[in-house]
């Protein structure tokens, strides 16, 4: 029927419509019961009439029996505990690119790259791999640990072993291997887009008051990771997925840097910036790579606004800045955002129907928050 029958169809008391036979549910509607085998439907012909009941007035309505207060915890333990399930998470040692491109969405940074000319110094050899070894195994390990403390002598502690130079300038700074505390990096972000880190860090340099509590995030100074192969894009993402949970979980005073490097021709830094950026610097000689990380540990400075300032003088660079990553970060998207995820998070409490709506909700919001519609509509 057109829209014109539909209007004028009436209801009988029981709700019912008058004038036609109900229709079998469990046949389609080209059965012979029906409209039969030639039936095709053509727009604007068929309309379909939805008739919600009443409630008869004959039953009266029952007031639900609240639960019991242990109930009621059992509930909301399941539902915090299935919500946490349906976090992103970022596992440090299997992230792909397109995970990080959302973590960098979700932290609202993007990348800075600083173009640096080095000289060449050729006063530090790389370090020698030992062949047909596992790049994981302890003797590796103590191996290029011991190159590191070795080549960072003036700033780092040498075991009780104090040179003349560490001696002198008495250094404050500790190397320490973390590959085997596989949890130390796993964090839970409770923020407007909440997400899960896990995973560790090869190596850290921690500061003395980290070292007498036995607590790397009290004076975190760098995040190293150390790879004997190829370093790409995946290696890439993820020191900067061990720096994001290295950072959050530090202390205020800390702003750790991070080096993914070769121990050879690969040394790579980043560290975050008070513009939402993630600084990185390239270098590929293993005397310049020390020097970076000489002059990153022993000058710099934090100023009252909570921003480290550094020094980088021998590849000439301008005063650099960086800053822990929950200070520069925003602390909450805006309202509309935060509210969707968080139905996001709920969907299976809710009816299709409600989350679509909310959702059209939300995508009209952030049509109308675009600069070319903002132009358009003044």
């Amino acid at each position: 029927m057109n829209s014109a029958a539909a209007e004028a169809v009436q209801l009988d008391d029981d709700g019912n419509l008058t004038g036609f036979e109900p229709m079998d549910a469990n046949l389609w509607l080209n059965h012979d019961k029906h409209f039969g085998t030639n039936f095709t439907p053509k727009e604007g012909q068929i309309h379909v009439l939805v008739v919600v009941p009443g409630i008869p007035e004959d039953k009266a309505t029952v007031t639900p029996t609240p639960f019991p207060a242990e109930q009621m915890k059992m509930a909301m333990t399941e539902f915090f505990n299935e919500r946490d399930q349906r976090l992103s998470v970022y596992s440090i040692s299997t992230c792909t690119l397109s995970q990080e491109e959302r973590l960098k969405r979700k932290l609202g940074y993007t990348y800075k790259t600083i173009d640096v000319t080095e000289d060449i110094d050729g006063s530090i050899g790389a370090y020698t791999w030992q062949e047909n070894v596992a790049e994981s195994c302890n003797d590796h390990r103590a191996g290029y640990m011991q190159y590191l403390k070795h080549n960072l002598q003036d700033v780092l502690h040498q075991d009780g072993s104090a040179t003349k130079a560490s001696a002198r300038l008495k250094p404050k700074n500790y190397l320490k291997g973390t590959a085997k505390t596989t949890n130390l990096l796993n964090c839970d972000i409770p923020c407007s887009r909440p997400f899960r880190l896990t995973g560790t860090a090869d190596m850290m340099i921690i500061d003395k008051a980290a070292k007498d509590m036995n607590e790397v995030f009290a004076g975190l100074q760098f995040v190293i990771e150390v790879k004997r192969g190829h370093c790409g894009a995946q290696e890439r993402c993820k020191i900067l997925l061990e720096m994001v949970a290295a950072d959050l979980k530090s202390e205020r005073r800390c702003a750790p840097v991070g080096l993914l490097t070769k121990l050879n021709d690969y040394w790579y830094f980043l560290w975050f910036t008070p513009d939402k950026e993630i600084a990185r610097v390239m270098l590929k000689c293993p005397a310049n790579g020390f020097k970076m990380m000489k002059e990153l540990l022993s000058g710099t400075t934090i100023t009252r606004t909570g921003v480290f300032s550094m020094r980088i003088q021998f590849l000439r660079l301008p005063p650099q800045k960086r800053q822990k990553l929950i200070e520069a970060a925003p602390a909450d998207d805006d309202a509309a955002t935060e509210m969707m995820e968080r139905y996001e998070l709920m969907s299976d409490e809710l009816s299709p129907e409600f989350l679509l709506a909310r959702r059209m909700e939300y995508e009209f919001q952030k049509v109308r928050e675009m600069p070319i519609h903002s132009e358009m509509s003044s």
